[in-house]
């Protein structure tokens, strides 16, 4: 990693925030839960190019922007394929990392996010197969960390007057999580650009190379997997 990351690293508390998007729900017909997105992109402008341009020459500063900018969103991302703090944490500072040595092939037709977005998904899908061969989801269930769940407590309405709807909110949103996890790479990541990043379909289209059909057909295939799910489990 190169040094310039470490300086953001001790600055920042990377925080992931628990989050079924709106999209999802509505396919589960649950909006009443109350569940929100927290994790969407906000408005890439122009500043970004900029940045890139410089940090190609060489400006060590302009590259520590763009890693402030896009660290927590990546950190989520990577969380959502390994499940655990220091591995996500491990495979953020790889993406970023390979982003920065690879600057010098980006090449501008596409927004800055949407090119780090298809390094981290590669870096991602890649390392949760890793850790599938080595065994690790095996003998370890995917849970949130502490700092993600105080932050999903303040997001989430106020049931002190009702205690049954809190706690069906809190099951939901533990089912969905874990068909999420457990559903194939190829679908889990356009779950998670989609339903978790709230990327288009086409910018997933360019993200992962494929036909903007394919995206769409698949992510069809993945909700009703987890809507599956979700009725077995509540049933």
């Amino acid at each position: 990693m190169p040094l310039f990351f470490s300086d953001i690293l001790e600055q920042e508390k990377f925080q992931i925030v628990v989050a079924f998007p709106e999209t999802i729900l509505q396919w589960l017909c649950l909006n009443s839960v109350g569940l929100i997105i927290l994790s969407v992109l906000g408005h890439e402008n122009d500043d970004d190019k900029d940045l890139v341009l410089q940090s190609v020459k060489g400006s060590r500063e302009s590259f520590d922007i763009l890693v402030e900018k896009y660290y927590k969103k990546i950190y989520n991302l990577a969380y959502r394929f390994v499940g655990d703090p220091e591995e996500a944490n491990d495979l953020a500072q790889e993406i970023f990392t390979a982003a920065y040595q690879n600057l010098k092939k980006f090449r501008g037709d596409a927004k800055f996010s949407t090119w780090l977005f298809q390094i981290a998904t590669n870096r991602g899908k890649n390392r949760f197969k890793y850790l599938k061969r080595r065994g690790y989801f095996a003998s370890r269930s995917q849970q949130e960390p502490d700092d993600e769940r105080e932050s999903a407590q303040k997001a989430v309405p106020d049931y002190s007057t009702n205690p049954e709807a809190m706690l069906a909110s809190k099951q939901i949103q533990k089912i969905v999580q874990d068909a999420i996890s457990d559903l194939d790479p190829d679908h889990k990541e356009i779950v998670i650009l989609r339903d978790i990043e709230g990327f288009s379909y086409d910018e997933i289209a360019q993200i992962l190379n494929l036909p903007e059909g394919t995206t769409k057909s698949r992510l069809h295939r993945a909700r009703m997997v987890v809507k599956e799910k979700l009725k077995k489990a509540l049933s």
